[in-house]
């Protein structure tokens, strides 16, 4: 399954469109992601949460204590 919805990243907040197959990299608790997005960037994510590629490349340590928290889909 492709999912159409914009990926938002978690860490820098951009909203692109990004696909992913079968949720891969899609945060599993995206209520308590959201939660904390509203709080760290003052606004909603536009889409699924996730860490985009780029983010994930000059932030692994912030990258794996998100996914640690809100569990992610492999």
């Amino acid at each position: 399954m492709t999912v159409d919805t914009p990926l938002t990243c978690y860490i820098c907040g951009e909203t692109s469109d990004r696909q992913t197959v079968d949720l891969i990299g899609f945060f599993h608790d995206q209520e308590a992601a959201e939660e904390r997005f509203d709080e760290k960037h003052g606004s909603s994510a536009e889409g699924y949460i996730d860490v985009c590629p780029d983010c994930r490349d000059e932030n692994p340590y912030h990258t794996k204590n998100a996914e640690e928290k809100y569990g992610v889909y492999t």
